[in-house]
């Protein structure tokens, strides 16, 4: 960045804000001296963060605070190496703790488990909902798990929406349902986001909406119970 702007790690999204993309979206935001890490995608060792650190010559131990939307593994598999690497703590809803800290299992689909070797973290900072994190209020949004959270940006109206809401072909939908603790939650929680005023919506997976967000919302809340929910 240019014009005495401190740079951001990541594809710059808006001011302040930095898209590392992978299977899953990890974000940096930065406001005043706090930077935040928005979840931390699936590799174990957190290479694709660590490049986008590197390649804006912003250091790891930069950032302040680890917050994880959610307990997969796809967006908490590098969070105990970025522990070890930044002394950030990490941040989690109370309902995601007992899976991210190894004190229960994660439910994940058969493939996953015989595949994908979850690494647990220590919790630092229980999330519940109305919490806020520095500028970034916390929305509790379960659904895809118990403890799904979203964080949102009033004053700039941001949303990170993790896995509560994600993008495909420039539509909003939902993740796929064996995925979803309970898919009755998820749709139920595309309520509680609509009531923000969202002009920039960050997801974890898929690219960011900046562009009619709340219509697209209100077409996935109209879709929402055909398409996901069973009769």
């Amino acid at each position: 960045m240019t014009g005495g702007r401190s740079a951001v790690a990541g594809e710059l999204v808006v001011d302040g804000v930095g898209r590392i993309p992978g299977f899953v979206n990890s974000y940096t935001f930065s406001e005043g001296s706090e930077t935040y890490l928005i979840d931390t995608g699936f590799a174990r060792r957190a290479k694709p963060i660590v490049r986008a650190f590197e390649t804006a010559s912003v250091s790891l131990a930069s950032v302040s605070k680890v917050l994880l939307t959610h307990h997969h593994v796809d967006h908490m598999g590098g969070a105990a190496y970025l522990l070890e690497t930044t002394r950030a703590p990490i941040s989690c809803h109370r309902d995601d703790v007992p899976f991210v800290d190894g004190r229960s299992k994660s439910p994940m689909p058969l493939l996953m488990r015989l595949f994908v070797r979850t690494h647990p973290a220590p919790v630092a900072v229980t999330l519940n909902d109305g919490d806020r994190v520095g500028p970034l209020q916390v929305i509790h949004a379960p659904g895809h798990t118990p403890g799904e959270v979203v964080f949102y940006h009033a004053p700039r109206r941001i949303l990170f929406s993790g896995d509560a809401v994600v993008e495909r072909k420039g539509g909003l939908t939902l993740p796929a349902a064996g995925y979803a603790s309970s898919l009755d939650q998820a749709v139920q929680s595309l309520s509680r986001i609509r009531a923000l005023d969202v002009e920039t919506l960050l997801p974890g997976h898929g690219v960011p909406v900046t562009k009619d967000v709340g219509s697209r919302l209100d077409d996935l809340i109209r879709r929402a119970p055909h398409d996901f929910l069973r009769r």
